[in-house]
């Protein structure tokens, strides 16, 4: 179930953000009626955000989560999406997961993937709910925590959805993306 989470800053403190997730048809333009998939469709994802009275922001994906109940800490649990952006499932050795532009350019305000249908190994339910953390930063602002990444096979390298002239995906091939000041920050002075 999509939230929404007021934004406050120091810039612009008025209007809220409201965050949604659908699925969508192939062509990402109108949203999927039906939610029935079989072994071996690819499930498109829209993240989107509504931003209004903001100075401009970019969204992304911190991380997915699938269960087999709406709670998200529930076992068994399967990371799609993890470490600020990293498509984990896109590694998987019959996968054809990927973040996707659909019409070349990147929309501030969306974020799209694709996801193979699967199942939970050895268990016959058939309905899994999908939990996402999204977040939205300053359009300038691409580091290690704002990026979205899938792992290209062929090349085995992550390989960041946009351009970008620093290694932002680097931190996926380890599983840890947590900035230093974020790692230490809580813990207090020596």
């Amino acid at each position: 179930r999509p939230t929404w989470i007021p934004f406050s800053s120091t810039r612009s403190g008025e209007g809220h953000l409201s965050f949604s997730l659908r699925l969508m048809n192939g062509d990402w333009l109108t949203a999927r009626t039906s939610t029935v998939y079989y072994l071996g469709d690819l499930i498109h994802i829209e993240a989107a955000v509504s931003m209004s009275n903001h100075m401009p922001l970019k969204l992304y994906i911190d991380r997915c989560v699938a269960t087999l109940s709406p709670d998200k800490d529930s076992t068994p649990r399967y990371s799609i999406i993890d470490y600020n952006g990293c498509l984990l499932d896109s590694k998987a050795e019959d996968s054809l997961s990927t973040f996707v532009l659909p019409s070349g350019e990147r929309e501030m305000d969306k974020l799209r993937f694709d996801l193979d249908a699967f199942r939970f190994f050895g268990d016959d339910h058939s309905l899994i709910f999908i939990t996402c953390h999204l977040k939205v930063a300053p359009v300038d602002r691409r580091d290690s925590r704002n990026k979205a990444c899938t792992f290209q096979k062929m090349q085995n390298i992550w390989s960041p959805l946009e351009e970008s002239s620093i290694d932002v995906c680097a931190c996926c091939r380890v599983g840890n993306c947590a900035t230093r000041e974020l790692r230490f920050g809580s813990r207090g002075r020596r």
